[in-house]
């Protein structure tokens, strides 16, 4: 269905107007004005102004001279006057002074993605945007600091979790509520993820891994030995003294208590 409106034809005889002339080359490609439309980017109503020298619909007159030289070059009409001319008999041939600018402008190569109305970006594409900016951000932050803030909120929260989900053994004061032994006392905190072998007295030898973060008191009645897998792996307080991690042994870290000096270390 032609949804085109009518046209008044210039009366015989006289000049056809730019609008009359544009119709009639358009008409002869057979083209509509939403063919035109989508191929140009130039808006329906715009076109069919200009087509129907209707002046007051038409945006501003650099916009509009614009598109009618995208227009005209679209139907294939070498007349770069035509901008001229439709404007012309908007001003009953009176001519404007054009500025520098304005000169520049005509002189360039026009093309469809100058013309074209103007792209609206959403409230929420602009959003996620700002919001990619701030997760690449912190990443890079988080990498160039090695820091991971996950394994931090989890040690601030939960310090303790993983003695709290440690297996029963009488041996360990972690799990034990046992009798409290005062005689010999060892309180590590870890530095990094540390598994170790742990003997209290004559009882069997355990094993248990504490995470980075964690701290542990060990009580023994006359003597204790802890066999650590990773250099100083923790920091040790011996009856609340500072004491110097053991040293390397076979890459096994042997610390048996107590100490046959102050200052000893384990064999």
């Amino acid at each position: 269905m032609n949804t085109e409106e009518t046209l008044p034809q210039s009366p015989a005889g006289e000049p056809r107007s730019v609008g009359e002339q544009l119709r009639q080359a358009r008409q002869n490609k057979s083209l509509s004005l939403e063919e035109v439309a989508a191929a140009t980017r130039i808006a329906r109503a715009n076109l069919q102004a200009i087509e129907a020298m209707d002046f007051e619909r038409l945006p501003a007159d650099s916009f509009t001279r614009g598109q009618i030289i995208l227009y005209a070059a679209f139907l294939e009409i070498d007349d770069r006057s035509l901008a001229d001319r439709f404007f012309l008999g908007r001003d009953g041939g009176k001519r404007p002074q054009l500025t520098p600018l304005q000169q520049s402008l005509r002189k360039q190569r026009l093309a469809p993605k100058k013309l074209a109305e103007p792209t609206h970006v959403s409230s929420a594409t602009i959003a996620s945007i700002l919001l990619l900016l701030i997760v690449c951000s912190f990443t890079i932050f988080c990498l160039y600091f090695s820091w991971n803030p996950f394994a931090f909120l989890t040690d601030k929260i939960f310090p303790h979790a993983s003695a709290s989900h440690s297996p029963f053994h009488p041996a360990d004061p972690a799990t034990s509520n046992g009798e409290q032994h005062n005689n010999v006392q060892l309180q590590a905190f870890f530095k990094k993820d540390s598994r170790i072998l742990v003997t209290l007295d004559n009882t069997p030898t355990f094993e248990h891994t504490y995470p980075k973060g964690a701290s542990v008191l060990w009580e023994a009645d006359k003597h204790m030995s802890l066999e650590f897998f990773q250099p100083d792996s923790a920091d040790l307080q011996l009856n609340g003294a500072q004491i110097p991690f053991p040293g390397d042994t076979d890459g096994h870290f042997l610390l048996r208590l107590p100490l046959s000096s102050p200052a000893a270390s384990a064999r």
